[in-house]
């Protein structure tokens, strides 16, 4: 057994593994990743990919990845096949990646969300390497009974694609402060949101864009909550993002927006809906757990940025 570069190896030795943990997503999070698998193999042939694989005589059984994202490294799977997990390798590859993530010349800011991770030691591995990390939960929700949507003052309309600025302003006010934006970059700027929420209803950033689920909550001086939603799978609708500005918060506009997007997924036929949550964003949990979610798999959120600099998180 060796560790390889990942930008040695060619796209055709590493498919099976990629085609391995496809359907290893597909079954723990109802999560059609074909099209992640895809991006996986474009930004290989492209060699926008850094990071290390463990190979077993002609088979690549594990692999750990990172990407540069305008001064920031992102990292994405840490993965093993079945039989060789348990052993520590996936570790021994984020501990790499995270070492050369760190040192890499320009870049800034290292961030990971483990939801995409078969290693059961690594939180450990981002609190030795100097991270901030904070624990998060992937939830998720029969669509077998009935969805009440409650009565409200507020309206609400399908979200358009002319709507995108004004659902990138309502997100990033929306977490101003808040201890997800001091963890994820994607929420530090108006324009860092817009692009997010391009790459979600354009570009099928997380799953493919659901039209009919995805909502704007209108009061009397205009938008107040935004709501995107996608297919994860055939089966399955996720909520990518749900946000509510802060003057509206805690009046009922987030229930208002949930209940109706699981409405519009069981209208579509789908049997799950799923979100993933801080947990320390206790009101939001509460209110996930009010409408049925519950507990799929555990993982955390990590950033770390280069010191002088601090990640200063809210209490």
């Amino acid at each position: 057994m060796r560790t390889r570069a990942l930008s040695e190896v060619p796209l055709r030795e590493l498919r099976p593994l990629l085609q391995e943990e496809a359907d290893h997503w597909g079954d723990e999070l109802l999560w059609d990743y074909a099209d992640v698998s895809s991006a996986v193999a474009s930004g290989l042939e492209r060699r926008a990919l850094i990071g290390s694989v463990f190979q077993d005589g002609a088979r690549i059984i594990a692999y750990c990845y990172y990407m540069l994202d305008g001064g920031r490294a992102i990292v994405g799977s840490v993965y093993a096949a079945a039989s060789f997990r348990g052993r520590g390798l996936e570790e021994e590859l984020l501990d790499r990646v995270l070492a050369d993530a760190q040192r890499h010349p320009g870049n800034e800011r290292v961030e990971c969300q483990t939801l995409f991770s078969t290693a059961s030691g690594a939180d450990g591995r981002f609190v030795r390497a100097g991270f901030q990390s904070r624990a998060r939960h992937y939830l998720l929700r029969s669509l077998a009974e009935p969805i009440e949507v409650p009565a409200s003052t507020l309206q609400l309309r399908p979200l358009r694609r002319e709507d995108l600025p004004l659902a990138a302003g309502v997100i990033h006010r929306s977490h101003i402060g808040s201890l997800d934006a001091a963890l994820n970059m994607t929420y530090a700027t108006p324009a860092l949101c817009r692009g997010f929420v391009e790459t979600l209803v354009l570009r099928a950033g997380c799953g493919r864009f659901d039209p009919e689920a995805s909502f704007v909550a209108e009061g009397n001086r205009g938008p107040v909550g935004v709501l995107l939603a996608s297919y994860l799978s055939r089966d399955n609708g996720h909520i990518c993002q749900v946000s509510v500005a802060p003057e509206e918060q805690s009046r009922g506009a987030g229930t208002l927006l949930l209940a109706s997007a699981l409405q519009a997924f069981r209208k579509q036929g789908l049997r799950t809906a799923s979100l993933s949550v801080t947990l320390d964003n206790q009101h939001a949990y509460r209110l996930y757990q009010r409408l049925g979610f519950r507990l799929r798999k555990e993982f955390a959120a990590h950033a770390w940025v280069r010191p002088p600099a601090r990640i200063e998180l809210p209490a």
